[in-house]
C-alpha cells in the first residue's frame, strides 16, 4: 500500500509540474541578443523623449541612418543621415513620437550585431508610416553596444495601410488598455 502512495504521489507531482506555467525564457534569445535589443530599444525611447543626449549615448556620430521610400513613379529614393544629425535633428522638442517593433530578429558574431524588425511610427497618436527597420550595432571596449547604421523602408502611410502591409501590427497605442 505504501508504494502504491509513493507513487500515486509521484504521479500527482509529475502532472503537476507538467501543467504548471514555465517561467519565460525572453522569447528564445541568448542573453547577448537580449542585450542587443535592449540597446535598440534605448535608441527608440531616445527618440519617443526627444532627447539628443541618450540618442547620442546609443548612435555613433558616423553612423549613418537611411531612409528609402519609392516615390510616384516606385523609383526608390533615400535620405541619409549621420548619426550626428539624427541626434541633433530628432532630439529637438516636437510632436509625440512612438516607433514600436515587432518580430524582432537579432543576429550577434563577437562585437557585431544586427537587428531587423517590422515597425510602425506614431506621430502625436495618430500613425504617420511604417516599414522594416534594419539596425547593424557594434559593441564598445566598454560593452556598450551602439547603432552603426540605421536603414529602414516607408512602406505604407497611415493605420489602415500598415494594417495592410502587417496584420500582425500591434493594437493600436491609442485603443490598447493599460
Amino acid at each position: 500500500m505504501r508504494v502504491i502512495s509513493v507513487l500515486s504521489g509521484f504521479c500527482v507531482a509529475f502532472c503537476v509540474a507538467c501543467v504548471a506555467p514555465q517561467v519565460p525564457d525572453t522569447n528564445g534569445l541568448s542573453p547577448v541578443e537580449a542585450e542587443v535589443l535592449k540597446a535598440v530599444k534605448a535608441t527608440m525611447d531616445g527618440l519617443a523623449a526627444h532627447d539628443s543626449v541618450a540618442l547620442s549615448e546609443r548612435v555613433l556620430p558616423d553612423a549613418v541612418i537611411q531612409r528609402w521610400q519609392t516615390d510616384s513613379a516606385g523609383v526608390w529614393k533615400t535620405v541619409t543621415l549621420t548619426g550626428a544629425e539624427f541626434a541633433s535633428r530628432l532630439g529637438q522638442p516636437g510632436p509625440a513620437f512612438l516607433e514600436r517593433t515587432w518580430r524582432e530578429t537579432a543576429w550577434v558574431n563577437g562585437d557585431v550585431a544586427s537587428v531587423t524588425a517590422p515597425y510602425d511610427f506614431w506621430v502625436d497618436g495618430a500613425c504617420s508610416h511604417c516599414g522594416v527597420d534594419v539596425l547593424a550595432l557594434v559593441r564598445d571596449a566598454d560593452g556598450t553596444w551602439r547603432v552603426a547604421t540605421i536603414s529602414y523602408t516607408v512602406d505604407a502611410q497611415g493605420e489602415e495601410a500598415c494594417r495592410g502591409r502587417f496584420p500582425d501590427m500591434p493594437p493600436s497605442p491609442k485603443r490598447a488598455t493599460r
